[in-house]
């Protein structure tokens, strides 16, 4: 794949100013007071604009690859390739999310600064929860064009001739993306990065981008889901309904699988 002088651009912007801006956003986010917050828009502003500028990003990343003629099946618009390898790294991003959210409902009133500090915007309604889920559609199929499909392309073909040139471009897309997540706090960072990685290996095991999307769509519903339910303190009732949403999401990822290759693995 020849890298064009807007894949060299893009990459700066994504790799590197968008990281920065989001850095500098969160230290400055420390010193808000109650009055700048209510200057904000509504939710739902922010949930569309955002959702917008990540479909725009998936667009021109589709166009570079429409213009400059590659195939986009390299870019992850394939069959899924299932193996034993993709398997478990599903198993390990549903134990990760289910973890997390176990820890946060019972962390919950203890952190109920946190909550209050994100109030602004992450859904605490199910009112802002129809609008959160444009945003979750968006994030979860145009972060993965532009983070998995995009970036780990780009950093492969920038580092071919290094050793690790795969591992190399794993972790750098995922630190980017977990960068860009510093205003949900240092810990989510962290919890992203891991994710990240997952995610990243899950399209290098499985050639393609369906899969990966499709289960960051997932998360992301249910994380908004679960927001909302700690918003309204109800922590019995969020208890529950983990196993629910831990079946549906590993049941429907299944079927996917199966519907894939049946019930045979290719290794």
């Amino acid at each position: 794949m020849d890298l064009t002088w807007f894949d060299h651009l893009f990459f700066f912007l994504l790799g590197v100013v968008f990281p920065a801006m989001a850095v500098m956003s969160e230290k400055s986010g420390a010193e808000e007071d109650e009055s700048y917050i209510q200057q904000l828009p509504p939710k739902k502003h922010i949930y569309y604009s955002n959702g917008l500028m990540l479909v725009i990003g998936a667009l021109m990343v589709l166009t570079l690859w429409n213009v400059t003629y590659r195939d986009f099946g390299k870019l992850g618009f394939q069959d899924i390739l299932i193996s034993p390898a993709a398997l478990w790294i599903v198993t390990g991003i549903t134990l990760i999310y289910a973890g997390d959210t176990l820890y946060n409902v019972w962390q919950s009133k203890k952190e109920a600064d946190k909550w209050k500090d994100l109030s602004h915007i992450m859904p605490t309604s199910w009112q802002d929860y129809r609008h959160f889920i444009f945003l979750a559609l968006a994030a979860g199929s145009c972060e993965e064009i532009i983070f998995r499909g995009f970036m780990i392309n780009y950093v492969a073909e920038m580092t071919s001739s290094f050793s690790y040139a795969e591992a190399v471009a794993l972790i750098v897309p995922a630190f980017i993306f977990s960068i860009s997540h510093i205003y949900q706090g240092w810990a989510s960072v962290v919890k992203i990065a891991s994710i990240s990685l997952l995610f990243g290996a899950l399209y290098m095991y499985t050639t393609s981008l369906y899969l990966v999307m499709i289960i960051h769509v997932l998360v992301d519903l249910i994380s908004g889901a679960v927001l909302v339910t700690l918003s309204k303190k109800s922590r019995y009732h969020l208890i529950k309904t983990i196993p629910f949403c831990i079946f549906v999401h590993y049941t429907f990822i299944g079927s996917i699988i199966r519907s894939q290759h049946g019930s045979s693995f290719v290794s």
